[in-house]
Formats: structure tokens, C-alpha cells, sequence
């Protein structure tokens, strides 16, 4: 015979959650803030080299002469649009796709 869910052992229900010190508290609290502003600022950063990528190869661009100094400004301002879309997540990022 299975027992049933009410016939199972109920001391994991009853347990009681972990109880930590306030210094304990503290720590866990100032490591994730931490991490989450580092976060923010890693991501405003990414996102701002991206956008400055697609802003000179675009200038350089509009203001190329050949056809290799097209096509280099034309890669630049590729990859700082994709690097802005990557690091705010509308596209995945490379590492996925390997």
C-alpha cells in the first residue's frame, strides 16, 4: 500500500525556519546590495560603450571615403548595437550561442 500525503511524515512541515544572528543578517543584506549595484552600474556601463560604438561607426560611415572604410565603420556600428542589445537582454548574448 502507498501511503498518502496525510500519512506521511509531518515533521518536515513542523520544521522551523533557521534562525540567524543579526551580524549574519547583515552580511547576506550588504552582499546582495553590493552585487546589485555593481550589477546596475556593470550594465550602464556596457550599455554605454554599445551606444558609442554605434555612434562613431555610424558617423565614421556617413563620412567614409572607400569601399573597406565602409565596410569597417559599418562592423563597429554593428557591434555596438549588438553589444547595447545584448547587455540589456533584448537579444542573447554570444556565449549562448556556442
Amino acid at each position: 500500500m502507498v501511503p498518502s500525503p496525510s500519512d506521511a511524515d509531518d515533521t518536515a512541515s513542523e520544521s522551523v525556519p533557521a534562525q540567524r544572528s543579526d551580524a549574519e543578517l547583515y552580511r547576506i543584506v550588504r552582499l546582495a546590495t553590493e552585487d546589485a549595484i555593481l550589477g546596475a552600474v556593470g550594465t550602464l556601463l556596457l550599455s554605454g560603450v554599445g551606444v558609442v560604438l554605434f555612434l562613431v561607426g555610424g558617423s565614421a560611415f556617413l563620412g567614409a571615403d572607400g569601399f573597406g572604410a565602409m565596410v569597417l565603420a559599418a562592423v563597429v556600428a554593428l557591434g555596438g548595437l549588438y553589444l547595447t542589445a545584448a547587455t540589456l537582454g533584448v537579444i542573447p548574448p554570444a556565449r549562448d550561442w556556442l
